[in-house]
Protein backbone atom coordinates (compact mmCIF):
# COMPACT_ATOMS: atom_id res chain seq x y z
CA UNK A 1 0.00 0.00 0.00
CA UNK A 2 1.37 3.23 -0.88
CA UNK A 3 2.66 5.22 2.08
CA UNK A 4 2.92 9.33 2.69
CA UNK A 5 5.94 10.01 0.15
CA UNK A 6 4.77 11.03 -2.63
CA UNK A 7 2.58 13.70 -1.43
CA UNK A 8 3.64 16.79 -2.35
CA UNK A 9 3.24 20.64 -1.13
CA UNK A 10 1.15 22.42 -4.05
CA UNK A 11 2.60 26.02 -3.39
CA UNK A 12 -0.39 27.35 -2.37
CA UNK A 13 -2.15 28.00 1.17
CA UNK A 14 -5.62 28.14 1.33
CA UNK A 15 -8.53 30.27 3.02
CA UNK A 16 -11.71 29.06 3.01
CA UNK A 17 -15.27 29.82 4.33
CA UNK A 18 -18.91 28.64 3.88
CA UNK A 19 -20.90 32.46 5.06
CA UNK A 20 -24.17 32.89 4.89
CA UNK A 21 -25.42 35.12 1.90
CA UNK A 22 -27.08 35.80 -0.69
CA UNK A 23 -24.82 36.82 -3.54
CA UNK A 24 -25.52 39.93 -5.55
CA UNK A 25 -25.18 37.86 -8.76
CA UNK A 26 -26.41 34.89 -7.82
CA UNK A 27 -29.10 34.70 -10.32
CA UNK A 28 -26.83 34.85 -12.84
CA UNK A 29 -23.70 33.30 -11.97
CA UNK A 30 -23.40 30.46 -9.84
CA UNK A 31 -19.60 29.53 -9.71
CA UNK A 32 -17.15 32.21 -10.37
CA UNK A 33 -13.24 32.85 -10.96
CA UNK A 34 -11.64 35.70 -10.24
CA UNK A 35 -8.28 35.40 -11.39
CA UNK A 36 -4.28 37.31 -10.00
CA UNK A 37 -0.56 37.09 -10.26
CA UNK A 38 -0.17 34.10 -8.12
CA UNK A 39 -3.50 34.12 -6.37
CA UNK A 40 -7.15 33.21 -7.21
CA UNK A 41 -10.62 33.36 -5.61
CA UNK A 42 -13.22 30.92 -6.27
CA UNK A 43 -16.80 31.41 -5.13
CA UNK A 44 -20.00 28.38 -5.67
CA UNK A 45 -23.30 28.75 -4.73
CA UNK A 46 -23.77 26.52 -1.76
CA UNK A 47 -27.58 26.32 -1.37
CA UNK A 48 -29.86 28.04 1.20
CA UNK A 49 -28.58 31.50 0.51
CA UNK A 50 -24.80 30.65 1.27
CA UNK A 51 -22.18 31.07 -0.58
CA UNK A 52 -18.62 28.89 -0.12
CA UNK A 53 -15.28 30.90 -1.17
CA UNK A 54 -11.67 29.87 -1.39
CA UNK A 55 -8.60 32.10 -1.73
CA UNK A 56 -5.26 30.30 -2.71
CA UNK A 57 -2.26 32.21 -2.59
CA UNK A 58 0.99 30.99 -3.42
CA UNK A 59 3.65 31.22 -0.52
CA UNK A 60 5.79 28.70 1.41
CA UNK A 61 4.15 26.63 3.51
CA UNK A 62 3.85 26.32 7.47
CA UNK A 63 2.76 30.63 7.28
CA UNK A 64 0.66 31.02 10.17
CA UNK A 65 -1.78 33.74 10.85
CA UNK A 66 -1.37 36.44 13.56
CA UNK A 67 -3.82 35.93 16.81
CA UNK A 68 -7.04 38.37 17.22
CA UNK A 69 -5.74 41.47 19.02
CA UNK A 70 -6.79 44.19 20.46
CA UNK A 71 -5.32 46.12 17.71
CA UNK A 72 -6.14 43.47 14.54
CA UNK A 73 -9.57 41.58 16.46
CA UNK A 74 -9.45 40.23 12.76
CA UNK A 75 -6.22 39.18 11.12
CA UNK A 76 -7.35 36.46 8.64
CA UNK A 77 -10.21 38.83 6.99
CA UNK A 78 -7.30 41.94 7.46
CA UNK A 79 -5.16 40.04 5.11
CA UNK A 80 -7.93 38.67 2.87
CA UNK A 81 -8.81 42.36 2.20
CA UNK A 82 -5.47 43.44 1.39
CA UNK A 83 -4.44 40.42 -0.99
CA UNK A 84 -7.67 40.39 -2.78
CA UNK A 85 -7.74 44.63 -2.35
CA UNK A 86 -10.94 46.36 -4.88
CA UNK A 87 -9.34 49.71 -4.88
CA UNK A 88 -6.41 50.99 -6.39
CA UNK A 89 -3.30 50.75 -5.93
CA UNK A 90 -4.41 47.37 -5.75
CA UNK A 91 -3.03 44.67 -3.98
CA UNK A 92 1.45 44.26 -3.91
CA UNK A 93 1.16 42.60 -7.53
CA UNK A 94 -0.80 45.84 -8.51
CA UNK A 95 -3.84 43.99 -9.46
CA UNK A 96 -7.12 45.66 -8.61
CA UNK A 97 -9.62 42.68 -8.03
CA UNK A 98 -13.34 42.60 -8.25
CA UNK A 99 -15.95 43.94 -5.63
CA UNK A 100 -17.32 40.48 -5.34
CA UNK A 101 -14.25 39.24 -3.28
CA UNK A 102 -14.60 42.04 -0.46
CA UNK A 103 -18.45 41.05 -0.51
CA UNK A 104 -18.13 37.38 0.32
CA UNK A 105 -14.96 38.43 2.79
CA UNK A 106 -16.82 41.20 4.50
CA UNK A 107 -20.03 38.61 5.27
CA UNK A 108 -17.45 35.95 6.63
CA UNK A 109 -17.10 36.09 10.16
CA UNK A 110 -13.52 35.60 11.21
CA UNK A 111 -13.93 32.22 13.11
CA UNK A 112 -15.44 30.80 10.16
CA UNK A 113 -12.09 31.37 7.94
CA UNK A 114 -9.85 28.14 7.67
CA UNK A 115 -6.80 28.66 6.64
CA UNK A 116 -4.25 25.33 5.60
CA UNK A 117 -1.16 24.45 3.40
CA UNK A 118 -2.41 22.82 0.38
CA UNK A 119 -0.70 18.89 -0.21
CA UNK A 120 -1.73 16.92 -3.51
CA UNK A 121 0.59 14.11 -4.71
CA UNK A 122 1.36 12.21 -7.70
CA UNK A 123 -1.17 9.16 -8.83
CA UNK A 124 -0.86 6.02 -7.31
CA UNK A 125 -0.56 4.26 -10.60
CA UNK A 126 2.48 1.74 -9.89
CA UNK A 127 1.23 1.44 -6.41
CA UNK A 128 -1.19 -0.46 -5.13
CA UNK A 129 -4.13 0.97 -2.87
CA UNK A 130 -4.96 -2.13 -0.95
CA UNK A 131 -2.47 -4.72 1.08
CA UNK A 132 -4.33 -7.46 2.48
CA UNK A 133 -7.71 -7.27 3.64
CA UNK A 134 -7.00 -3.11 4.00
CA UNK A 135 -7.40 -0.56 1.55
CA UNK A 136 -7.37 3.63 1.11
CA UNK A 137 -9.77 5.80 -0.51
CA UNK A 138 -10.35 9.13 -0.67
CA UNK A 139 -7.96 11.62 -0.05
CA UNK A 140 -5.59 9.22 0.88
CA UNK A 141 -5.85 7.53 -2.31
CA UNK A 142 -5.67 10.55 -4.54
CA UNK A 143 -5.35 13.99 -2.72
CA UNK A 144 -6.38 16.84 -5.52
CA UNK A 145 -6.41 20.33 -5.32
CA UNK A 146 -9.88 21.73 -5.20
CA UNK A 147 -10.26 23.88 -8.03
CA UNK A 148 -12.39 21.18 -9.55
CA UNK A 149 -14.91 20.42 -6.85
CA UNK A 150 -13.79 16.45 -7.13
CA UNK A 151 -12.58 15.53 -3.99
CA UNK A 152 -15.47 14.25 -2.20
CA UNK A 153 -16.80 13.84 -5.54
CA UNK A 154 -14.35 10.79 -6.11
CA UNK A 155 -14.18 9.50 -2.29
CA UNK A 156 -17.92 8.73 -2.56
CA UNK A 157 -17.75 6.88 -6.15
CA UNK A 158 -14.61 5.26 -3.74
CA UNK A 159 -17.30 4.25 -1.71
CA UNK A 160 -19.47 3.12 -3.98
CA UNK A 161 -17.20 1.02 -5.98
CA UNK A 162 -15.73 -0.21 -2.50
CA UNK A 163 -19.10 -1.61 -1.31
CA UNK A 164 -19.95 -2.88 -5.16
CA UNK A 165 -16.68 -5.06 -4.78
CA UNK A 166 -17.19 -6.40 -1.49
CA UNK A 167 -20.99 -7.59 -1.43
CA UNK A 168 -19.75 -10.17 -3.81
CA UNK A 169 -17.69 -11.80 -1.55
CA UNK A 170 -18.55 -14.95 0.00
CA UNK A 171 -15.96 -15.67 2.59
CA UNK A 172 -12.90 -13.60 4.19
CA UNK A 173 -10.39 -15.90 1.16
CA UNK A 174 -12.51 -13.08 -1.41
CA UNK A 175 -11.58 -9.96 0.28
CA UNK A 176 -8.37 -9.53 -0.93
CA UNK A 177 -9.28 -10.12 -4.87
CA UNK A 178 -12.34 -7.79 -4.38
CA UNK A 179 -10.01 -5.16 -3.10
CA UNK A 180 -7.30 -5.21 -6.12
CA UNK A 181 -10.30 -5.33 -8.36
CA UNK A 182 -11.52 -2.13 -6.64
CA UNK A 183 -8.34 -0.58 -6.72
CA UNK A 184 -8.01 -1.37 -11.04
CA UNK A 185 -11.10 0.14 -11.60
CA UNK A 186 -11.12 3.34 -9.85
CA UNK A 187 -7.07 4.29 -10.82
CA UNK A 188 -7.18 5.15 -14.21
CA UNK A 189 -10.65 7.81 -13.61
CA UNK A 190 -8.96 9.17 -10.97
CA UNK A 191 -5.60 9.94 -12.26
CA UNK A 192 -6.91 11.80 -14.98
CA UNK A 193 -9.12 14.08 -12.99
CA UNK A 194 -6.19 14.44 -9.74
CA UNK A 195 -3.57 15.31 -12.91
CA UNK A 196 -6.70 17.82 -14.14
CA UNK A 197 -6.95 19.55 -11.09
CA UNK A 198 -3.19 20.12 -10.10
CA UNK A 199 -2.98 21.24 -13.57
CA UNK A 200 -5.96 23.68 -13.50
CA UNK A 201 -4.70 24.95 -10.32
CA UNK A 202 -0.68 25.61 -12.09
CA UNK A 203 -2.28 27.41 -14.78
CA UNK A 204 -4.45 29.37 -13.21
CA UNK A 205 -1.83 31.36 -11.54
CA UNK A 206 -0.41 31.35 -14.53
CA UNK A 207 -2.95 32.29 -16.80
CA UNK A 208 -1.82 36.21 -17.68
CA UNK A 209 1.51 35.56 -18.99
CA UNK A 210 0.36 32.40 -21.67
CA UNK A 211 -2.34 34.60 -22.99
CA UNK A 212 1.07 37.36 -23.78
CA UNK A 213 2.86 34.78 -25.57
CA UNK A 214 1.98 35.19 -29.42
CA UNK A 215 -0.36 31.99 -31.42
CA UNK A 216 0.35 29.83 -28.02
CA UNK A 217 -2.41 31.81 -25.77
CA UNK A 218 -5.30 32.29 -28.14
CA UNK A 219 -4.60 28.68 -29.18
CA UNK A 220 -4.82 27.40 -25.38
CA UNK A 221 -7.70 29.70 -24.86
CA UNK A 222 -9.94 28.68 -27.95
CA UNK A 223 -8.89 24.80 -26.70
CA UNK A 224 -10.06 25.30 -23.27
CA UNK A 225 -13.14 26.42 -24.58
CA UNK A 226 -13.91 23.52 -27.38
CA UNK A 227 -13.12 21.07 -24.60
CA UNK A 228 -14.85 22.10 -21.79
CA UNK A 229 -18.24 20.63 -22.76
CA UNK A 230 -16.45 17.30 -22.98
CA UNK A 231 -14.37 17.82 -19.78
CA UNK A 232 -17.50 18.89 -17.58
CA UNK A 233 -19.62 16.01 -18.90
CA UNK A 234 -16.55 13.65 -17.90
CA UNK A 235 -16.34 15.37 -14.31
CA UNK A 236 -19.96 15.41 -13.33
CA UNK A 237 -21.36 11.90 -14.81
CA UNK A 238 -20.41 9.60 -12.40
CA UNK A 239 -18.63 6.01 -12.51
CA UNK A 240 -19.28 3.75 -10.22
Amino acid sequence: MASGSNRRFSGFTCYAALCNHRASNIEEVSYQILLGKDKYFVSTDGGGERQQWFALIREDAGGVDEPPSEGNSEPKLTRLLKEFNNAAPGDKNGDVWDSFAHELLRATPEEQIKRRDLYDGSPLVTEKWNRGHVCICGDSAHPMMPNLGQGGCQATEDGYRLAEELSSCTSTTDVSLSLDTYFKKRIARTTIIQTAAQLGSDLLVDFDKMMTIPLVGPFFLFMTQLSMPFILRFLYTPEF
